[in-house]
């Protein structure tokens, strides 16, 4: 997998980027970032400059390539948004002494399949996104046709996270928006975390990706979760309301190694 890397003293943090992001998408924010912790960048299995090989991308084969990849390190604190985030609490869950702690950005928390594509079945993008096949035609369009232009088709995105768009693979993309989030197991894998890893949730009221409700709910049945509301960042909180990010962050990480 593709690591890039910035050394320092002090705490170490892993950060997971969403469905169709690179290590790129935390480069909003990123200086704040290396001025206070170790942090770790990672291109998700199939996605970025790491391997896409030929297979379905399930939650076992994402979670072994991450422990494979995170070998080296002893102990951090994970940060992941959307996808990232349903695989932090995988990851944890499988290696609660590894994970410190951890920030789930834009959480997509469907209890069934069907739940999720009920939700997002309430807008037309969530029709195109909740059928596998126009899920694979519009990847395969993005990637072949549309990629060069999608810096000034999408002008309210950083560049970096626009050109990322293209680097990844129709079944790297379909295979895990299904696997981890519409077929989820973060239910299963938050019971096995519980009250072994503090977390804080980041979450945005009008985020149509990723319901709220469902991360309240999962966030007040766990002793050791917090809940952080945004008003306006939509799914990207991280990129449109970068600063309340970084103090939540770094205020839940403070509180985390004063209890340790």
């Amino acid at each position: 997998m593709n690591v890039v890397e910035f050394p320092k003293e002090a705490p170490k943090i892993v950060l997971l980027h969403g469905l169709g992001g690179t290590h790129r998408y935390w480069l909003t924010g990123l200086a704040q970032l290396k001025a206070n912790y170790h942090v770790i960048l990672i291109d998700l299995l199939g996605f970025g400059d790491s391997e896409k090989p030929w297979i379905n991308y399930t939650k076992s084969r994402h979670l072994d390539a991450l422990e494979s990849c995170l070998a080296e390190y002893d102990q951090f604190f994970l940060i992941g948004h959307s996808l990232g985030a349903g695989l932090s609490i995988a990851y944890s869950a499988r290696n609660p002494d590894k994970c410190l702690g951890q920030v789930l950005i834009s959480l997509p928390f469907f209890p069934s399949e069907q739940q999720a594509f009920s939700w997002l079945r309430k807008t037309p993008s969530g029709w195109l996104m909740t059928n596998m096949l126009t899920v694979i035609v519009t990847c395969i369009i993005t990637r072949r046709v549309l990629g060069p232009f999608l810096p000034k088709i999408l002008k309210e995105f950083p560049r970096e996270v626009a050109e990322d768009l293209v680097k990844h693979t129709f079944l790297s993309s379909t295979t895990s928006l299904w696997q981890i989030l519409y077929r989820s197991t973060i239910s299963k894998d938050t019971a096995l975390a519980t009250n072994k890893i503090p977390t804080l949730c980041i979450h945005a009221l009008n985020d149509n990706t990723a319901p709220i409700d469902t991360v309240k709910n999962l966030v007040a049945q766990q002793s050791n979760w917090t809940l952080d509301i945004l008003k306006t960042s939509s799914h990207h909180p991280w990129l449109w309301d970068n600063a309340a990010c970084q103090k939540a962050i770094n205020r839940a990480i403070g509180l985390w190694q004063e209890c340790q």
